[in-house]
């Protein structure tokens, strides 16, 4: 059966390394073109009006975050579906899925329309500028149900391990999102005209992943129906990576607020720059959970063997390649921030730097067993670690910052993650039997 057949070859090495190869392009190529192509927005629109764009890409990129893990859920459920050679049911779950998704993102709209005004109001822009800021922010707001269903659609694509297409796709729109404001700016360098050129390829993103979609499996076509007994187990998954996503950015970026709270912008300045270098190197752990995620789905109920061993292997990967990176950073910090920044930020950052990179090899290869309790079906888990600690977190760092300023932040930091790395593996063990 083809379902079969998809599940052997992505369990397959080089299968996976072909997909996370492809999630690397993906993300990379249109990082590259915005270091070529952001010094000539920022020429041709002006300081203030490519502030606004950056803040428009950044809302824009977290808009998907509002499908509330429905797309990550509809990624596990078809992914087990195609494990145990059952597709009867994938129509029924992608389009209650996609009903929910759209649902949902179409009461946030109305609810956020009210708000709008007093959002742009509350950021810092001129005169000139504020009716062209609001009808663009308005224009954003009726984005979300484009970006929130078009993340589930991804998410079934990558179910069924179609990593090349979607990578196609993504370097196509992170190529447009910054070379398509480049183009607007022959005609016009309004921010809203900008933005509603970026919507329109949403647009287009959006019915090439729905074609795409039908294509893998042409049952979802024909079948057009929302199930709602389908709701709950769909909300029962969805409702735990929810909450992971809203506590784990809380802890992510809580050192640096602080920071900026408790000492000073400039404190700020020579803890994230070297925080924002270093954490790019979590692109390499990310491009491989993508990829083994809906494998871990798809053969944990089937033969766990196979997703244990993806999770050794996984393991084993992430720190032979992140290994030699993260010795040349500790050796060579100092040296290279001199070299980039000069002495004084080589003088106050370098340590912080050294223990970042010690602190995101751990938290990298913690990356493996994360993804594997989502893909067989315990989110629940990294949520309860994470609800738990960040009280606990959001104390110590306190303190530390108040006694010992950003090497305080930073020691505290990687202490949060060795625990945590140890915790997760510790219930790996414990729960799933995976030895080391």
């Amino acid at each position: 059966m083809e379902q079969s057949k998809i599940l052997s070859i992505s369990s397959s090495g080089t299968s996976i390394t072909k997909n996370t190869v492809y999630n690397l392009i993906g993300f990379g190529v249109p990082m590259l073109i915005a270091v070529a192509v952001i010094p000539l927005l920022i020429k041709g629109m002006g300081t203030e009006r490519f502030g606004l764009l950056n803040l428009s890409w950044i809302v824009i990129g977290y808009f998907s975050f509002f499908d509330f893990g429905i797309g990550k859920s509809l990624t596990k459920i078809i992914a087990e579906k195609i494990g145990k050679d059952d597709s009867n049911q994938i129509p029924d779950f992608f389009w209650t899925s996609f009903f929910l998704m759209f649902a949902i993102s179409l009461l946030l709209v109305i609810i956020l329309l009210f708000f709008v005004p007093s959002i742009v109001k509350s950021i810092n822009i001129s005169k000139e500028l504020y009716t062209e800021s609001l009808k663009t922010f308005y224009l954003l707001v009726f984005s979300i149900p484009l970006v929130t269903t078009t993340a589930g659609l991804r998410g079934v694509l990558e179910a069924y391990q179609k990593f090349g297409t979607i990578n196609i796709i993504r370097t196509f729109l992170g190529l447009f999102t910054f070379l398509g404001p480049l183009i607007c700016l022959i005609f016009t360098n309004s921010l809203f005209w900008i933005i509603l050129f970026l919507v329109a390829i949403r647009v287009v993103i959006l019915f090439l992943y729905l074609s795409l979609c039908f294509k893998v499996d042409h049952t979802i076509k024909r079948s057009p129906r929302i199930n709602l007994k389908l709701v709950k187990p769909v909300f029962k998954f969805s409702m735990w990576i929810t909450i992971a996503n809203l506590v784990s950015p809380l802890i992510t970026n809580i050192d640096r607020f602080l920071i900026g709270i408790l000492i000073s912008a400039t404190a700020v300045a020579y803890y994230g720059t070297p925080y924002e270098v270093v954490t790019k190197l979590l692109l390499i752990p990310s491009a491989l959970v993508a990829v083994l995620f809906p494998v871990f789905s798809a053969s944990f109920l089937q033969n766990p063997d196979i997703s244990k061993k993806l999770f050794y292997t996984g393991v084993k990967y992430i720190f032979i390649i992140l290994y030699p990176v993260i010795f040349l950073i500790v050796a060579f910090s100092y040296q290279g921030l001199n070299l980039w920044l000069g002495v004084e930020f080589a003088k106050e950052s370098s340590l912080i730097m050294q223990i970042l990179a010690i602190g995101i090899l751990f938290n990298s290869v913690a990356y493996i067993p994360f993804n594997y309790f989502q893909g067989v079906g315990k989110p629940n888990i990294p949520a309860i670690i994470n609800l738990i600690e960040f009280p606990f977190y959001l104390l110590i760092m306190w303190i530390s910052i108040k006694r010992w300023g950003i090497n305080g932040a930073v020691y505290i930091w990687i202490l949060r993650i060795i625990i945590d790395t140890a915790i997760i593996f510790f219930i790996s063990y414990w729960k799933f039997d995976i030895r080391f």
